[in-house]
């Protein structure tokens, strides 16, 4: 009787703790929709975008809706409407191929006012946001009104986000709280087995047809999503989920001897029913009762044990002679020098167990020698590899890696040529008044710090810094690794500088800006001289490429024709005209101004 109640509380307790923690799983995906409604709070409330949502400018969606914010921010759709409901700019992203899409399937029936967009009475304050079912999954949708920084209206449009709750969105939720979770839409009709099981008895319990508590947003404006917008302002205020209670929303169902699962349903934006939530969890608390069992058994087979060993271990030391209790101490020394014999006494065994522990003295002095001489030589070693490590990375600091190999394999000329690669030099207007008003060490470290920026870019373009001379600044792509689109990505480069310097202020509070000449054209690359060697560049392509930027004004990119001719069909371009350029006469140059929107 004893066992049973003992298991049944073990398993009452179990089916208690998984749906906590389906529990846990809910808020978790609440929380997930009050950190998305929060991230873009400062769009609806930014004068730019309220100007956008008015005006239509592109120049906003040039320099703010790029394809890196929909990678770190993680979001597969943006949607920016009039205050009529109109759409002013709308995208799909997709990440896989990282270029943009059209919008997902099942949005764009829902982009009329009153639905997915805010009508022109909308309040400023109406924000919902949660969760929609659409072809292609589920979505994490966030839509707000336009209101300026001043937050109160009139509302000029709507700000819609949108994020895939893809399989590895999931499992950024879950792996930090430790649950393993797995989602179904509750009309898939492929559902595996157990979750039908479970959407049956969710939907015998009523859990699938009452409206389920939405989560407490009081903290964030008024959601908003998929669905009728236009009552936003009549809508009551929102809850806390509800807590566990006698009319249980979760289903328990064990998987295996080993694991267990709680099944629960996630709600979409209208409080219906949309997803099927498992929580997965080990069956730690009935093992635990059945080895509470176990336990039971082997303390009475051990209590037993014990008594008899400590009678057998009496009855040992009063029969065995000196001589079995030498055999046995010298049998369980086994390799361990620090061991020693004890045998009490004045005769032969006595004097036989002192020469035994004046050789395991000698053996464990011995050992101790061999394990200083091993520490000692392991330091070395250790030392060595730290000193190779550093000339390895102050190395590569100075060459490329392949031109690095090359000369620790042997010291010889090298040079090579590159029939294509484009050249950027780089110079901060106004520098050098600017130096001759700072201390060194201010002047140093701020060109630190603007070069850091600068290196950082270079990495991550595939780009090669050359070297800096001063305040100019010398990057190429194209070699010492060839690759066909070495112009995008020295002109990337280039718009990436012009953005990047702005946030670096002179003395007077202004922001710096940048000379930039690029060049596209086949140089001389190699490495030169024996001491304080560096990679460089020769050949003509890198003079009209330092003359580019010479010639350039404060704040532009002065790109030449033979670089132009490359990219004028992914980028926008101003013709300059025709430039006098020293040593080469008049040349037609361009203004590289940013990267073509994909339609």
């Amino acid at each position: 009787m004893s066992s049973q109640a003992l298991l049944a509380n073990s398993m009452a307790a179990e089916a208690q703790d998984t749906r906590r923690t389906a529990q846990v799983a809910l808020n978790l995906f609440h929380q997930a929709t009050r950190d998305f409604n929060a991230r873009w709070t400062d769009w609806s409330q930014w004068d730019d975008a309220y100007a956008f949502v008015q005006d239509g400018n592109q120049d906003f969606v040039r320099s703010n809706l790029v394809a890196e914010l929909f990678d770190i921010a993680r979001i597969d759709l943006a949607v920016f409407a009039d205050a009529d409901g109109t759409p002013v700019f709308s995208t799909g992203y997709d990440h896989a191929r990282k270029a943009w899409a059209p919008l997902p399937r099942g949005v764009a029936e829902r982009l009329r006012v009153g639905d997915l967009l805010f009508g022109p009475d909308a309040p400023p304050s109406a924000v919902r946001g949660g969760i929609v079912l659409l072809p292609d999954g589920p979505m994490l949708l966030c839509s707000q009104p336009s209101v300026g920084s001043a937050g109160r209206g009139p509302v000029a449009g709507t700000v819609t986000f949108g994020r895939f709750l893809t399989d590895a969105e999931i499992q950024r939720l879950a792996v930090p709280a430790g649950l393993s979770l797995a989602v179904r839409r509750l009309d898939d009709p492929d559902l595996p087995a157990d979750f039908r099981e479970a959407r049956a008895a969710l939907a015998d319990g009523a859990a699938l047809s009452d409206p389920a508590p939405l989560p407490d947003l009081a903290a964030l404006p008024d959601l908003s999503a998929l669905s009728d917008l236009s009552a936003l302002s009549d809508r009551a205020p929102l809850s806390d989920p509800a807590p566990l209670s006698d009319r249980d929303t979760t289903v328990v169902r064990p998987l295996s001897e080993d694991r267990i699962a709680g099944y629960t349903v996630l709600h979409d934006i209208d409080g219906r029913p949309a997803l099927l939530v498992r929580v997965d969890n080990d069956r730690a608390i009935l093992r635990m009762g059945n080895d509470t069992l176990r336990y039971l058994v082997l303390v009475t087979v051990l209590v037993g044990l014990v008594f008899g060993g400590v009678t057998l271990l009496l009855l040992e030391k009063l029969v065995l002679s000196r001589l079995a209790r030498l055999s046995r101490e010298v049998t369980a020394i086994g390799g361990d020098p620090s061991a020693r014999v004890a045998m009490p006494g004045n005769d032969e065994l006595s004097r036989l167990t002192g020469s035994i522990n004046g050789m395991l003295s000698a053996l464990e002095a011995n050992a101790r020698r061999q394990s200083q001489q091993k520490a000692a030589l392991e330091q070395a070693k250790a030392a060595a590899e730290r000193a190779h490590e550093r000339s390895d990375r102050l190395l590569l600091n100075i060459l490329p890696r392949s031109i690095a190999e090359q000369l620790k394999e042997h010291e010889r000329l090298i040079a090579e040529h590159f029939e294509g690669v484009t050249i950027l030099f780089a110079d901060i207007a106004g520098f050098t008044p600017l130096a001759a008003r700072l201390n060194p060490t201010e002047l140093v470290g701020l060109l630190n710090r603007m070069f850091s920026s600068f290196d950082q870019l270079a990495e991550q373009h595939g780009l090669e810094k050359i070297k800096t001379i001063g305040d100019a600044y010398m990057v190429v792509g194209g070699l010492p690794v060839e690759r066909a689109d070495h112009a995008r990505a020295i002109a990337r480069m280039a718009l990436a500088m012009t953005d990047t310097v702005r946030r670096f202020a002179a003395d007077d509070g202004e922001p710096f800006r940048l000379r930039i000449g690029i060049n596209t054209g086949p140089v001389i690359a190699g490495v030169i001289g024996k001491k304080k060697f560096s990679y460089d560049l020769w050949g003509d392509a890198v003079n009209v490429a330092s003359r580019m930027e010479s010639s350039g004004e404060p704040g532009r990119i002065q790109v030449s024709e033979a670089s132009y001719a490359l990219l004028r069909g992914d980028f926008v371009f101003e013709e300059r005209g025709l430039v006098t350029i020293k040593g080469k006469g008049a040349m037609k140059t361009y203004w590289l101004v940013g990267e073509k929107t994909p339609q």
